[in-house]
């Protein structure tokens, strides 16, 4: 029959962070202060979604223009790097 686990406070795991070398104590503090891939994820879609709330709708024809300026500004370069 296995023993029921202790708990720990808050001041005996800082206590026990205490003896760590300052590398390893920064090792724990990231690893606090990381957020999980899906959270970071969620939290950038927040904020595209509520920054793209203030901008007007673009159009098809705002799309086929920028392209054709990439498009142009491409050649351009291709061509001046090619003399």
């Amino acid at each position: 029959m296995s023993q029921p686990k202790k708990k720990l406070s808050v001041e005996q795991v800082l206590e026990l962070v205490e003896w760590l070398s300052p590398d390893e104590q920064e090792r724990v503090r990231a690893k606090l202060n990381s957020k999980s891939k899906a959270e970071r994820w969620e939290a950038l879609c927040r904020k595209v979604q509520s920054q793209g709330e203030a901008l007007p709708p673009i159009t098809e024809a705002d799309i086929l223009s920028d392209m054709k300026e990439i498009r142009t500004e491409l050649k351009a370069e291709r061509a001046q790097s090619s003399h």
